[in-house]
Protein backbone atom coordinates (compact mmCIF):
# COMPACT_ATOMS: atom_id res chain seq x y z
CA UNK A 1 0.00 0.00 0.00
CA UNK A 2 2.81 2.41 0.90
CA UNK A 3 4.47 1.79 -2.47
CA UNK A 4 1.22 2.58 -4.30
CA UNK A 5 0.81 5.78 -2.29
CA UNK A 6 4.33 6.91 -3.23
CA UNK A 7 3.65 6.21 -6.90
CA UNK A 8 0.42 8.22 -6.69
CA UNK A 9 2.27 11.11 -4.99
CA UNK A 10 4.97 11.12 -7.67
CA UNK A 11 2.39 10.99 -10.47
CA UNK A 12 0.47 13.88 -8.92
CA UNK A 13 3.66 15.95 -8.64
CA UNK A 14 4.58 15.22 -12.25
CA UNK A 15 1.11 16.36 -13.37
CA UNK A 16 1.44 19.52 -11.31
CA UNK A 17 4.85 20.16 -12.86
CA UNK A 18 3.36 19.96 -16.35
CA UNK A 19 0.66 22.47 -15.43
CA UNK A 20 2.93 25.05 -13.72
CA UNK A 21 2.59 28.49 -15.21
CA UNK A 22 5.92 29.80 -16.55
CA UNK A 23 4.83 33.23 -15.33
CA UNK A 24 4.95 32.19 -11.65
CA UNK A 25 8.52 31.03 -12.08
CA UNK A 26 9.49 34.56 -13.14
CA UNK A 27 8.00 36.30 -10.10
CA UNK A 28 9.78 37.24 -6.88
CA UNK A 29 8.75 35.42 -3.71
CA UNK A 30 7.34 32.38 -5.56
CA UNK A 31 8.10 29.26 -3.53
CA UNK A 32 8.68 25.95 -5.27
CA UNK A 33 8.55 22.39 -4.01
CA UNK A 34 10.42 19.35 -5.22
CA UNK A 35 9.61 15.66 -5.37
CA UNK A 36 11.40 13.41 -2.82
CA UNK A 37 13.49 12.05 -5.70
CA UNK A 38 14.49 15.55 -6.79
CA UNK A 39 15.47 16.57 -3.26
CA UNK A 40 17.90 13.65 -3.14
CA UNK A 41 19.15 14.46 -6.63
CA UNK A 42 19.70 18.18 -5.95
CA UNK A 43 21.11 18.05 -2.40
CA UNK A 44 24.69 18.14 -3.71
CA UNK A 45 23.86 21.03 -6.08
CA UNK A 46 22.45 23.01 -3.13
CA UNK A 47 25.64 22.40 -1.14
CA UNK A 48 27.71 23.73 -4.04
CA UNK A 49 25.58 26.87 -3.89
CA UNK A 50 26.50 27.66 -0.28
CA UNK A 51 28.49 30.89 0.20
CA UNK A 52 32.14 30.39 1.10
CA UNK A 53 31.72 30.94 4.90
CA UNK A 54 29.23 28.03 4.99
CA UNK A 55 31.40 25.55 3.08
CA UNK A 56 32.42 23.58 6.15
CA UNK A 57 32.16 19.77 6.01
CA UNK A 58 29.86 19.43 9.04
CA UNK A 59 27.61 22.27 7.86
CA UNK A 60 27.49 20.97 4.29
CA UNK A 61 26.50 17.55 5.60
CA UNK A 62 23.71 19.10 7.68
CA UNK A 63 22.46 21.12 4.70
CA UNK A 64 22.51 18.06 2.43
CA UNK A 65 20.60 15.92 4.93
CA UNK A 66 17.96 18.55 5.60
CA UNK A 67 17.37 19.35 1.94
CA UNK A 68 17.07 15.65 1.10
CA UNK A 69 14.87 14.73 4.07
CA UNK A 70 12.67 17.78 4.63
CA UNK A 71 10.34 19.65 2.29
CA UNK A 72 12.55 22.75 2.26
CA UNK A 73 11.33 24.86 -0.70
CA UNK A 74 13.24 26.91 -3.21
CA UNK A 75 12.48 30.60 -3.66
CA UNK A 76 12.46 32.21 -7.10
CA UNK A 77 14.90 35.12 -7.14
CA UNK A 78 16.94 37.31 -9.46
CA UNK A 79 19.71 35.52 -11.40
CA UNK A 80 23.13 35.66 -9.74
CA UNK A 81 24.82 35.53 -13.14
CA UNK A 82 24.36 33.94 -16.57
CA UNK A 83 22.00 30.97 -16.37
CA UNK A 84 21.79 27.88 -18.57
CA UNK A 85 18.94 28.06 -21.07
CA UNK A 86 15.47 27.63 -19.52
CA UNK A 87 16.78 27.44 -15.94
CA UNK A 88 15.19 29.18 -12.96
CA UNK A 89 17.33 30.90 -10.33
CA UNK A 90 16.40 29.68 -6.86
CA UNK A 91 17.46 30.46 -3.34
CA UNK A 92 17.02 28.19 -0.36
CA UNK A 93 16.97 29.20 3.29
CA UNK A 94 17.37 26.79 6.22
CA UNK A 95 15.84 27.02 9.70
CA UNK A 96 19.19 27.30 11.42
CA UNK A 97 22.11 29.70 11.66
CA UNK A 98 25.89 29.49 11.59
CA UNK A 99 27.78 32.07 13.65
CA UNK A 100 24.51 34.00 13.98
CA UNK A 101 23.85 34.11 10.21
CA UNK A 102 20.93 32.32 8.53
CA UNK A 103 22.28 29.52 6.31
CA UNK A 104 21.29 30.07 2.68
CA UNK A 105 22.30 28.73 -0.69
CA UNK A 106 21.52 29.48 -4.34
CA UNK A 107 21.16 27.16 -7.30
CA UNK A 108 19.34 26.86 -10.62
CA UNK A 109 17.13 24.16 -12.09
CA UNK A 110 15.04 23.72 -15.24
CA UNK A 111 11.27 24.05 -14.65
CA UNK A 112 10.60 20.37 -15.37
CA UNK A 113 12.48 19.49 -12.16
CA UNK A 114 10.11 21.61 -10.07
CA UNK A 115 7.05 19.78 -8.75
CA UNK A 116 4.82 22.71 -7.82
CA UNK A 117 4.88 26.44 -7.21
CA UNK A 118 3.13 28.64 -4.65
CA UNK A 119 2.58 32.38 -4.82
CA UNK A 120 2.77 34.36 -1.54
CA UNK A 121 -1.05 34.51 -1.68
CA UNK A 122 -1.25 30.71 -1.92
CA UNK A 123 0.97 30.40 1.15
CA UNK A 124 -1.08 32.86 3.21
CA UNK A 125 -4.20 30.77 2.57
CA UNK A 126 -2.40 27.85 4.27
CA UNK A 127 -1.88 29.83 7.49
CA UNK A 128 -2.94 27.52 10.32
CA UNK A 129 -4.70 28.70 13.46
CA UNK A 130 -2.29 26.73 15.63
CA UNK A 131 0.10 27.93 18.30
CA UNK A 132 3.57 28.55 16.86
CA UNK A 133 6.17 31.29 16.90
CA UNK A 134 4.64 34.43 15.37
CA UNK A 135 1.15 32.92 14.96
CA UNK A 136 -0.70 35.69 16.89
CA UNK A 137 0.99 38.36 14.76
CA UNK A 138 0.22 36.51 11.51
CA UNK A 139 -3.40 35.94 12.45
CA UNK A 140 -3.70 39.59 13.51
CA UNK A 141 -2.32 40.68 10.14
CA UNK A 142 -4.77 38.43 8.29
CA UNK A 143 -7.68 39.84 10.30
CA UNK A 144 -6.54 43.40 9.58
CA UNK A 145 -6.33 42.71 5.84
CA UNK A 146 -9.73 41.03 5.84
CA UNK A 147 -11.22 44.05 7.59
CA UNK A 148 -10.04 46.31 4.77
CA UNK A 149 -10.81 43.94 1.88
CA UNK A 150 -7.13 43.38 1.11
CA UNK A 151 -5.65 40.11 -0.18
CA UNK A 152 -2.71 38.95 1.95
CA UNK A 153 0.39 37.08 0.84
CA UNK A 154 3.42 35.94 2.84
CA UNK A 155 7.08 35.58 1.98
CA UNK A 156 10.33 35.29 3.90
CA UNK A 157 10.56 33.39 7.19
CA UNK A 158 6.81 33.54 7.83
CA UNK A 159 6.03 31.88 4.49
CA UNK A 160 8.72 29.26 4.97
CA UNK A 161 7.33 28.35 8.38
CA UNK A 162 3.73 28.17 7.12
CA UNK A 163 4.70 26.02 4.12
CA UNK A 164 7.02 23.61 5.94
CA UNK A 165 6.05 23.69 9.62
CA UNK A 166 9.76 24.15 10.42
CA UNK A 167 10.86 26.79 12.97
CA UNK A 168 11.90 29.64 10.67
CA UNK A 169 10.35 32.49 12.66
CA UNK A 170 12.27 33.71 15.69
CA UNK A 171 11.08 36.11 18.42
CA UNK A 172 12.95 38.95 16.68
CA UNK A 173 11.90 38.05 13.11
CA UNK A 174 10.08 40.57 10.94
CA UNK A 175 6.84 39.54 9.27
CA UNK A 176 7.27 39.89 5.49
CA UNK A 177 4.04 40.25 3.53
CA UNK A 178 2.64 41.33 0.18
CA UNK A 179 -0.85 42.72 -0.33
CA UNK A 180 -3.28 43.34 -3.18
CA UNK A 181 -5.77 46.09 -2.27
CA UNK A 182 -9.15 46.72 -3.84
CA UNK A 183 -8.11 50.39 -3.99
CA UNK A 184 -5.55 52.77 -2.53
CA UNK A 185 -7.90 54.04 0.17
CA UNK A 186 -7.82 50.58 1.79
CA UNK A 187 -4.05 50.83 2.10
CA UNK A 188 -4.29 53.80 4.46
CA UNK A 189 -6.40 51.74 6.87
CA UNK A 190 -3.88 48.90 6.63
CA UNK A 191 -0.95 51.26 7.21
CA UNK A 192 -2.54 52.76 10.31
CA UNK A 193 -3.53 49.33 11.62
CA UNK A 194 0.03 48.02 11.28
CA UNK A 195 1.20 50.55 13.86
CA UNK A 196 -1.11 48.96 16.42
CA UNK A 197 -0.10 45.43 15.41
CA UNK A 198 3.58 46.32 15.71
CA UNK A 199 3.11 47.63 19.23
CA UNK A 200 0.86 44.74 20.23
CA UNK A 201 3.13 41.95 19.00
CA UNK A 202 6.51 43.74 19.23
CA UNK A 203 7.32 42.81 15.66
CA UNK A 204 8.12 44.81 12.56
CA UNK A 205 5.82 44.24 9.57
CA UNK A 206 7.55 44.72 6.22
CA UNK A 207 4.72 44.99 3.69
CA UNK A 208 4.91 45.29 -0.09
CA UNK A 209 2.00 46.29 -2.32
CA UNK A 210 1.71 44.15 -5.46
CA UNK A 211 1.00 46.26 -8.53
CA UNK A 212 -1.14 45.03 -11.44
CA UNK A 213 2.09 44.39 -13.37
CA UNK A 214 3.47 42.32 -10.43
CA UNK A 215 6.10 44.82 -9.33
CA UNK A 216 6.24 45.32 -5.57
CA UNK A 217 6.29 48.67 -3.75
CA UNK A 218 6.98 49.14 -0.06
CA UNK A 219 3.76 50.21 1.65
CA UNK A 220 5.73 52.75 3.68
CA UNK A 221 6.99 54.39 0.45
CA UNK A 222 3.51 54.53 -1.02
CA UNK A 223 2.21 56.23 2.14
CA UNK A 224 5.10 58.73 2.22
CA UNK A 225 5.12 62.27 0.80
CA UNK A 226 7.45 61.43 -2.11
CA UNK A 227 6.33 61.80 -5.73
CA UNK A 228 8.14 58.64 -6.89
CA UNK A 229 8.45 55.13 -5.51
CA UNK A 230 10.66 52.13 -6.25
CA UNK A 231 9.10 49.14 -7.98
CA UNK A 232 10.85 45.86 -7.19
CA UNK A 233 10.84 43.06 -9.73
CA UNK A 234 12.82 40.01 -10.70
CA UNK A 235 14.87 42.18 -13.08
CA UNK A 236 15.76 44.85 -10.53
CA UNK A 237 14.41 48.23 -9.45
CA UNK A 238 12.33 50.71 -11.42
CA UNK A 239 11.55 54.28 -10.44
CA UNK A 240 7.79 54.84 -10.71
CA UNK A 241 5.57 57.90 -10.69
CA UNK A 242 3.47 57.61 -7.54
CA UNK A 243 0.39 59.32 -8.99
CA UNK A 244 0.32 56.85 -11.88
CA UNK A 245 0.76 53.95 -9.45
CA UNK A 246 -2.24 55.15 -7.41
CA UNK A 247 -4.34 55.39 -10.57
CA UNK A 248 -3.31 51.88 -11.62
CA UNK A 249 -4.19 50.46 -8.21
CA UNK A 250 -7.56 52.20 -8.15
CA UNK A 251 -8.49 51.29 -11.72
CA UNK A 252 -6.53 48.03 -12.06
CA UNK A 253 -6.02 48.78 -15.75
CA UNK A 254 -2.29 48.19 -15.93
CA UNK A 255 -1.46 44.90 -17.65
CA UNK A 256 1.69 42.91 -16.94
CA UNK A 257 3.20 44.31 -20.12
CA UNK A 258 2.41 47.95 -19.37
CA UNK A 259 5.11 50.45 -18.45
CA UNK A 260 2.93 53.54 -18.23
CA UNK A 261 4.17 54.54 -14.78
CA UNK A 262 7.86 53.69 -15.21
CA UNK A 263 10.11 56.76 -15.20
CA UNK A 264 13.48 55.00 -15.18
CA UNK A 265 15.27 51.79 -14.27
CA UNK A 266 17.91 51.46 -11.59
CA UNK A 267 20.59 48.85 -11.22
Amino acid sequence: MRGNAMVQEMTQMQMLSQRESPVMLRLRHTMVEFSPEERLRSAEIVCRGLPEPFRLPALQSRVSRMFADEAVPGIVCAPKGPLPSDHVQLGVSFPFRHDGVRVRASFALPPDRIARAHSPYDVARMLPATASEGAPALLGLRALCNRHGIALGLFGSAALQVLTGLPYLEPSSDIDAVVRPANCAALRGLYDGLVELRDQHRRKFDVEVTLPNDLGIKLSELMSSTTTVLGRGIDGLQLLDKAAVVRALDQYQCSSASDEFITSKES
